[in-house]
């Protein structure tokens, strides 16, 4: 039957296919201006650079552990100089040799100085025969001074007899019993003859008794001038004394500045001495890392020459003043132009002792100092001693 009516068709096959729907397209990127960048990155720097100018001392000088590589090993080195001039006679000592308290390190011919000290004992041997001899003139000034005392006496009781005798006579003659005006008148010469006597007698006393006086003046400026020849003779012996040189402490002596045979003059440098191991660390640090460095803190000290090796310590000290300020020209700020320079303070350090390093330090090695500003305080051992 072509008339048959076909087969019906699936709904869903009646409607046309359609695509899917496509994803949305992904959004474009953000561009960033040029100018935007630079201007956040200058800001950045600006405020970075701001934060450094005003908080960079204060960052430094709060930090627990303050370092610096400006710092020596330091001594007290003392040039040993002729005290007297002369000819160097000896030196008992070599270049860079150890040497003990007292040790002689120079001679200078000291003939002519021990001349001079038996000069002076001579001097002070004749000072002493002096005051012996007024000694013995001011025994016998005594003794005349006794006997014109005694003699006066004598006369004392001449002269009364004689104004007795006178009181008796004019007696007489006033009662015309016995008495003659002759009499009397011899009474009374005789009286003023004993009178006399006794005044001359008391004068004699007078003048015995000033030269004793003058003795005993003489016997003080005798005795004065052998406190002048004593001293003489100790001024001389001191002079003898130091034609030797010797070492005032123990240690280590440098070059020697002159040899056997040549003349030194008073104050000429003879030879340097350095009493190792007595040394310390003078270090020298910015102001601005002084905020929290003080006396006691511990230290601890890295010699350039021993890098291996590291020294502990205390601080000692601080300098009263910048190192600029003790220099022969100090800087003088007060003018127009001015550049802010950061200056330095001198701390001076003590090593502990003993130390591995004790116969090796030398004044003058360069040293790397780290101070622990939030280590223990406490007073330091024996400043000046390592």
């Amino acid at each position: 039957m072509s008339d048959a009516a076909a087969p019906p068709q699936p709904v869903g096959l009646q409607a046309v296919q359609q695509p899917p729907p496509a994803s949305p397209p992904p959004a474009p990127p953000v561009a960033w201006s040029p100018w935007l960048v630079r201007l956040a990155v200058l800001g950045l720097a600006a405020v970075l650079l701001v934060a450094f100018a005003t908080r960079w001392d204060r960052w430094l000088g709060s930090a627990a552990r303050q370092t610096t590589t400006d710092a020596y090993l330091q001594a007290d080195i003392t040039p040993l100089s002729a005290q007297v001039a002369g000819v160097v006679r000896d030196m008992p000592v070599g270049d860079f040799q150890q040497v003990k308290a007292g040790d002689p390190v120079a001679m200078i011919v000291d003939d002519d100085y021990r001349a001079r000290v038996q000069q002076a004992d001579a001097a002070l041997e004749a000072a002493d025969a002096a005051i012996a001899q007024l000694d013995i003139q001011k025994r016998t000034q005594r003794a005349l001074v006794d006997q014109a005392e005694a003699n006066v006496h004598g006369l004392e009781a001449e002269a009364w007899r004689a104004r007795l005798e006178e009181a008796r006579q004019r007696s007489l003659t006033e009662q015309g019993v016995a008495g003659t005006l002759q009499a009397l008148q011899q009474a009374q010469a005789t009286s003023r003859r004993a009178q006399a006597a006794l005044e001359a007698g008391q004068a004699q006393v007078d003048q015995q008794k000033a030269a004793f006086d003058g003795i005993d003046v003489q016997v003080r400026q005798a005795r004065a001038t052998r406190l002048q020849r004593q001293a003489d003779l100790d001024l001389a012996r001191i002079t003898l004394d130091r034609t030797t040189i010797r070492a005032p402490a123990d240690g280590m002596v440098g070059q020697r500045q002159v040899r056997p045979g040549q003349y030194v003059g008073q104050g000429s440098q003879i030879v340097t001495l350095v009493p190792l191991p007595a040394v310390w660390v003078i270090a020298n640090y910015k102001e601005t890392q002084m905020t929290r460095i003080r006396s006691g803190l511990p230290a601890t000290v890295r010699i350039d020459s021993f890098p291996d090796v590291t020294l502990t310590g205390r601080v000692a000290a601080q300098s009263p003043a910048s190192g600029s300020q003790f220099a022969l020209l100090p800087p003088d700020n007060a003018t127009g132009n001015f550049t802010k320079i950061v200056q330095r303070i001198p701390v001076k350090i003590v090593l502990d002792s003993p130390h591995p390093l004790q116969d090796r330090l030398r004044p003058g090695m360069s040293v790397v100092v780290t101070i622990d500003t939030d280590g223990e305080v406490r007073e330091s051992g024996q400043e000046g001693k390592s």
